[in-house]
């Protein structure tokens, strides 16, 4: 397959570094998603995006004429294009571990006893 820059393509993750994502596209052709083409914001945990075997859309930045090597952007990829495919993974919410939750889990009881006295007709 002839890749062109601007165009999106699916690929999936066969290795995972602090500062990138490759990924291995159709006909064994690799590329590389560089952690500052995955979100404006800031990475703590580039394995939150993407781990090997994740399939994602991405957009062809660049293209080394030796060899064909990609260089690639998950953050240039428009949203509705991302959703609009038969495999909705391609965007994927990033994974969260339990520190990203402490909040939550800290207001949690108080939610549930709450809504199961609202359920009983109580007042908490």
């Amino acid at each position: 397959m002839k890749y062109e820059i601007g165009q999106i393509i699916l690929g999936k993750v066969v290795n995972v570094k602090p500062y990138a994502l490759f990924l291995e596209f159709e006909d064994g052709i690799t590329g590389l998603l560089h952690i500052s083409e995955i979100s404006d914001s800031f990475i703590r945990d580039i394995e939150k995006y993407g781990t090997i075997g994740d399939e994602m859309k991405v957009k062809v930045v660049s293209i080394d004429d030796n060899n064909g090597f990609l260089r690639v952007s998950y953050k240039r990829v428009p949203q509705e294009e991302a959703y609009n495919s038969h495999d909705n993974s391609s965007r994927k919410a990033p994974k969260m571990n339990s520190d990203d939750f402490k909040p939550l889990e800290e207001k949690l009881p108080e939610w549930i006893a709450t809504t199961l006295a609202e359920a009983k007709g109580e007042d908490k």
